[in-house]
């Protein structure tokens, strides 16, 4: 794949793949973003295919949400941003291209129109300056590997703590177990302060704070990712009401609509974009196994709105590619 010219390119959150945003672009003193560039591995899969052809070395760089990988044999990947979704890009040829989670903290992956891209930041086992292996024992660059079908992300304890017009929210979990608590302790507002504990089934993999309604009193979204294969996706939100205290934001089963809910196998994604809740997931065909969904990926954006006892996530848009 030629490279090709790349032209220059509210809300906080932490992500299990922040790694992706913040420590490879980096800001001048001017304000001016540059392109850092990360030594990494590549395992590349052909489409349809859970066994890597290729694992060897590779460059990792992005800017202004530009993406480029280039291979140490040479092939490159030029990826430009698509529209507003996160994640989604046109490669060189103009075919559509999208990243995706499930390596955690590890890497990256990135799918392609004839492959996948698995980029992960530990380096172990590839040749270096004198062409043999880093790590006496580790894996060769010829070796083939198996696609992962989860996230793993590795099991530490979630602590983080956000702050927006004011308000802020320090959250924690054990993220030990599949079953886990979650605390949530606000401070800044006006009448309420005291800590939410609640059990979720599976463990953070992302916070956001946001205004979605604009109204001056921030919300909470908690990413939460179940155990097993599936990996599906669940959110745990609040609103602080007129900055007094916290109240639920409720978000309808996705089975709720039909068209929304066909092909949902889970291996969700949540995100906020400029004034949206965003949920990407895979689709599945009948006959699709669990690594290998065949149906594109699929886009519910929600805005919240107020509903009869609170806020609610309302389903405003379905995309599809």
């Amino acid at each position: 794949m030629s490279s090709g010219s790349r032209p220059p390119g509210r809300s906080g959150r932490v992500t299990a793949g922040a790694v992706f945003g913040a420590v490879l672009v980096a800001v001048s003193a001017g304000g001016t973003a540059r392109a850092d560039t990360v030594q990494a591995r590549c395992d590349i899969f052909p489409k349809g295919e859970d066994k890597a052809t290729a694992v060897l070395p590779c460059a990792f760089s992005q800017r202004q949400g530009y993406v480029s990988i280039e291979r140490s044999d040479g092939v490159r990947y030029e990826l430009a941003p698509k529209g507003d979704r996160p994640g989604n890009y046109l490669d060189a040829r103009g075919r559509p291209a999208y990243r995706q989670r499930g390596l955690g903290k590890l890497g990256l992956i990135f799918r392609l129109a004839d492959e996948s891209v698995f980029v992960y930041w530990d380096t172990t086992g590839l040749p270096n300056a004198n062409g043999s292996p880093s790590a006496p024992g580790a894996v060769p660059a010829a070796a083939p590997t198996t696609m992962p079908t989860k996230a793993t992300a590795p099991r530490t304890p979630f602590e983080q703590t956000l702050e927006l017009q004011g308000i802020r929210f320090r959250v924690h979990s054990p993220n030990d177990a599949s079953i886990n608590t979650l605390e949530i302790v606000p401070s800044g507002l006006e009448i309420d302060n005291r800590p939410i504990s609640r059990e979720i089934d599976g463990r953070i993999t992302g916070v956001e704070v946001a205004d979605l309604n604009a109204d001056g009193s921030p919300e909470l979204y908690v990413y939460v990712t179940s155990a097993g294969s599936g990996s599906y996706g669940s959110l745990v939100a609040y609103s602080s009401n007129q900055r007094k205290s916290l109240s639920e934001i409720h978000l309808p089963p996705m089975t709720d609509d039909r068209k929304a809910s066909d092909g949902y196998m889970g291996h969700d994604e949540f995100t906020v974009v400029e004034n949206v809740l965003a949920r990407r997931f895979p689709v599945y065909r009948a006959g699709d196994t669990n690594a290998r969904p065949t149906g594109g990926m699929r886009q519910l954006q929600y805005r919240l709105v107020p509903g009869e006892a609170g806020w609610i996530l309302k389903l405003d848009r379905i995309a599809e590619w």
